[in-house]
């Protein structure tokens, strides 16, 4: 086999999601392009001259394998394929081709400015928690967060958790103090938002999980109504020997009661089995 027959142009993948202008980039590697789908290829491949190239659109979605592997064995000219991800092209396939991405993740909005100039970015309100946080403490535009807190609507007392982690509380105590629970939910929205100028920068801090305390629970287990007298009745040592028997052992070392013991397997009894002639 000479050397002649090697295909040399290697096949081009073009991945990129909807909106980053595939078709348009997938033309601009090839003259005079034959468009097929990945789903439908009905070609003959020796009649498409070489200059010309193909284009394979949305190999995504349910491709015709095999027809695609023949045309990348045999088609000696540019063949683009065009994807929204890797992860959906075939490995054989994939494998076969060099890989390039398309545009830019803002090519939807360049596309935009062209047909208006004049339009704005779409602005969205909806906010996380953490998000809504994070744009009360940093947007100096305090209007801007008045609003934002009024569409999305936090509790007063999970927003005021989170701003207590990142803020000196000297700065919620009238908001908190006064305002809460005392005046309508939105002039507490108001006044929350004015209550901060917005100029911290760097890292959120998340509020901390508290910790409770395992020991009215066990109470109540053992039929206790308050700890005080639980640890009152512990010193009893018939008490003590009777929780243990209701109790794991982690509950044992909480409450001090020491290790409970194992039980240790017995040996299995052996019967002597005997014959009927012993009767």
């Amino acid at each position: 086999m000479g050397f002649t027959n090697l295909k040399t142009i290697r096949p081009i993948l073009l991945t990129g999601k909807t909106g980053t202008g595939k078709s348009t980039k997938a033309k601009t590697f090839v003259n005079d392009p034959i468009i097929v789908y990945a789903n439908d290829i009905n070609i003959d491949v020796g009649s498409i001259p070489i200059d010309n190239g193909i284009i394979i659109e949305d190999i995504h979605i349910k491709p015709d394998k095999e027809s695609i592997l023949f045309i990348l064995r045999h088609y000696k000219g540019q063949i683009v394929i065009t994807s929204i991800n890797e992860k959906s092209v075939p490995k054989q396939i994939k494998a076969m081709c060099q890989i390039k991405r398309a545009g830019s993740k803002n090519h939807l909005e360049e596309q935009m400015k062209e047909i208006a100039p004049r339009s704005e970015k779409p602005f969205s309100y909806e906010r996380d928690t953490y998000s809504l946080v994070s744009d009360y403490l940093k947007l100096r535009d305090r209007d801007l967060v008045r609003e934002l807190l009024h569409f999305n609507k936090p509790s007063d007392t999970q927003i005021l958790t989170w701003l207590t982690e990142n803020l000196h509380p000297n700065r919620l105590l009238f908001v908190d103090g006064r305002v809460r629970r005392r005046w309508s939910q939105a002039y507490f929205y108001d006044i929350l938002a004015y209550t901060h100028v917005g100029n911290i920068s760097g890292r959120i801090n998340m509020p901390k999980r508290g910790t409770y305390s395992k020991i009215p629970f066990l109470a109540r287990k053992l039929g206790v109504r308050e700890p005080k007298v639980l640890h009152q009745l512990l010193k009893d040592e018939e008490f003590k020997n009777w929780a243990k028997t209701k109790l794991n052992n982690a509950d044992c070392r909480l409450l001090k009661l020491g290790e409970k013991r194992k039980r240790k397997k017995l040996d299995p009894i052996k019967i002597e089995q005997t014959s009927l002639f012993e009767f």
